[in-house]
């Protein structure tokens, strides 16, 4: 069989995904998936992700580009491009994907992401207990470990009011996919995990956090009344 060409699939959106969990926690450094990946695994099926959002939680000291360049130097798969923005400070880390003579440069976009409310997104310390492992798509996948459920909706309802408040026109196109995607954990939180803000899984995210998505609820809820009755049940 021929390598695939174009944008990655999602079976190798979860190899690059693997590849830097199994690095991280071979060195003592506990980690869990966030964005798309993390939505698909919980059952977001209606899109594919389209690269790895990764939260590295124990980190040893290193900062995100430090962590970069560990996955760099472990397995040469990784490798690091410069932003296309001439003012970026960063590095952007890729995974490199079986590729065809007439597609030679198929990669995975990978993000190294830390936690803290001094990091851009604000990203909550999660304690590896309450690290979620969902069941493998496939018998050749091994479980990933995500963001805990309730955590990974109120960060994506960060990110849209993040977007929709943004006065960067790529950023503001996001907002559209930013409702399908919350819309679609909402249902699969209270139908299928019945999760709950009160519940004692939950009692570990911090006041801070919660009280800015109590904001971020009821901004969203203006936006969208009518699905007031599922946040309800959410502890909202």
């Amino acid at each position: 069989m021929s390598p695939p060409t174009g944008p990655p699939t999602p079976q190798e959106v979860r190899r690059a995904a693997r590849a830097a969990i199994n690095i991280f926690e071979s060195n003592d450094m506990t980690c869990c998936l966030f964005g798309s990946l993390a939505c698909r695994v919980y059952g977001v099926t209606y899109r594919g992700p389209k690269d790895v959002d990764l939260i590295v939680l124990k980190d040893q000291g290193y900062d995100s580009e430090e962590l970069k360049q560990f996955l760099v130097d472990s397995d040469d798969r990784f490798c690091l491009v410069g932003s296309i923005n001439p003012d970026a400070t960063y590095q952007v880390l890729y995974f490199t994907l079986p590729s065809s003579l007439h597609d030679q440069d198929r990669k995975c976009k990978v993000d190294i992401l830390t936690t803290g409310r001094t990091t851009s997104l604000n990203i909550p310390p999660i304690p590896r207990k309450h690290i979620t492992h969902v069941d493998p798509f496939t018998q050749d996948d091994n479980r990933l470990p995500v963001m805990p459920l309730l955590a990974l909706l109120m960060m994506k309802l960060q990110g849209w009011v993040d977007h929709r408040r943004s006065r960067e026109g790529h950023k503001q196109k996001k907002v559209p996919q930013d409702v399908k995607d919350i819309d679609a954990l909402v249902e699969i939180a209270v139908n299928d995990w019945e999760v709950h803000l009160e519940n004692q899984e939950e009692r570990w995210l911090p006041r801070w956090f919660v009280n800015q998505s109590k904001k971020r609820v009821d901004e969203y809820l203006k936006k969208f009344p009518w699905k007031e009755e599922d946040w309800e049940s959410l502890g909202f």
